[in-house]
């Protein structure tokens, strides 16, 4: 049957990290040994602390309806916690939690966005800002940021993408695929070009907690944007709880107002269980300090072991990344040219993907679906052994 979709699905471009994950599955479903740098999640398990907290809740039947984004203590929890985090007042009013950080940025656009409006994205990008963006009606303006400048954008950049038309700009910082991380005078500097602009800032700060230089945040170094700032956060990464889907947005009275409007025929709120464990996660002395300082120590070793391995790798280049799980190497220098005991030659980074996962069955995503061709994304949120095995497996299928 040939039949009719919505004109909206004629903008959506498939998730490259969800193929992936997908093809990884028939693989080793049939038997075949894939090491997979694909995933977007801790390798480690939510603190018992956490889990603890959700089995009492559903033990004691907190099974029921919440509000709509989340009880009135969980949202004041998380206020309280930006609070401490930004140095600006915020109350349970400000936030709504939502089923994973994922649904906060939809939400957010869906209440921000037009036709003929236009969002700010730059690029290296996650996945979904583009297709989320568009889902909402409005343009994504892409703004590339290479590795010359740390994949960061500059004030110059920000100054000739801003229109009249601009309606937000969306910053991620630690940034998804690249490990960028702004320094405060950038941000500043980023705030400065936004004075006197009705621009709203999407602050995607989900990687917050895994960082190995000094973290600047949006609001503390531009506080006088907080009436035109949503910050979008959850407990997927920091707790490692990307299962539990609980996420927040948080910002102005009147924009969660009507971000909540939509979550109200949408998804209402997410898990009721899910909830109450984060409670414990986002108590002033959730005793979990520890636990993710380990987590965050784990990841920096691992880090650097795998930028180590993929610099004696011919044709790869990369710097340290100061943030998130994700190495992100520019691989230019593996194009155009035979690679391997067959001599295959890769004309691009998805073909270059392709051929990893075929011929030494380890599974990257390939730059172009960030907005980065020339480049493959690794997570080394796995074991030790994962990355030496696998990058030992990149090295023979890369050397001719």
């Amino acid at each position: 049957m040939n039949r009719r979709l919505s004109q909206r699905m004629s903008v959506l471009s498939p998730s490259a990290t969800v193929g992936l994950g997908g093809r990884i599955a028939a693989l080793r479903a049939a038997g075949v040994d894939v090491i997979s740098f694909g995933q977007g999640e801790p390798d480690f398990a939510t603190p018992d602390v956490i889990k603890l907290a959700g089995i009492r809740a559903i033990e004691q039947n907190r099974t029921r309806y919440t509000a709509v984004g989340g009880p009135a203590e969980l949202r004041a929890a998380i206020a309280a916690q930006l609070d401490r985090e930004t140095g600006m007042p915020f109350d349970a009013t400000q936030v709504s939690v939502t089923v994973g950080a994922k649904e906060a940025l939809f939400l957010a656009f869906l209440a921000l966005c037009d036709p003929g409006d236009e969002v700010i994205i730059p690029a290296p990008y996650w996945v979904s800002y583009v297709d989320q963006v568009r889902l909402a009606g409005a343009t994504p303006v892409i703004v590339p940021a290479g590795p010359e400048r740390g994949y960061r954008i500059d004030a110059a950049q920000l100054r000739a993408a801003l229109s009249p038309r601009t309606r937000a700009l969306v910053l991620n910082s630690p940034a998804n695929p690249t490990g960028a991380v702004y320094r405060a005078a950038e941000l500043r500097a980023l705030a400065d070009v936004l004075h006197g602009r009705d621009v709203v800032v999407v602050s995607d700060e989900i990687y917050d907690a895994i960082t190995y230089v000094d973290y600047a945040r949006w609001l503390h170094v531009a506080p006088e944007f907080a009436d035109r700032t949503l910050i979008v956060n959850g407990a997927s990464k920091a707790f490692a709880m990307t299962g539990w889907r609980l996420g927040y947005v948080a910002g102005p009275a009147d924009l969660l107002e009507a971000i909540r409007a939509i979550q109200g025929h949408a998804s209402t709120h997410t898990s009721s269980i899910s909830q109450a464990a984060a409670l414990v996660a986002y108590a002033p002395d959730a005793p979990l300090a520890d636990a993710v300082a380990a987590m965050v120590a784990a990841f920096r070793e691992r880090r650097d072991r795998i930028v180590t391995l993929l610099r004696q790798i011919d044709g790869v280049a990369i710097e340290p990344p100061d943030g998130a799980f994700y190495a992100f190497p520019q691989v230019a220098g593996l194009l155009h040219r035979p690679l391997g005991p067959r001599g295959v030659v890769c004309t691009d980074d998805d073909a270059l993907a392709e051929y990893l996962l075929d011929a030494a069955r380890i599974g990257v995503v390939p730059g172009s679906a960030f907005g980065a061709p020339g480049h493959l994304r690794l997570s080394y949120a796995t074991s030790m052994a994962q990355i030496e095995e696998g990058l030992a497996r990149f090295a023979a299928a890369a050397t001719r």
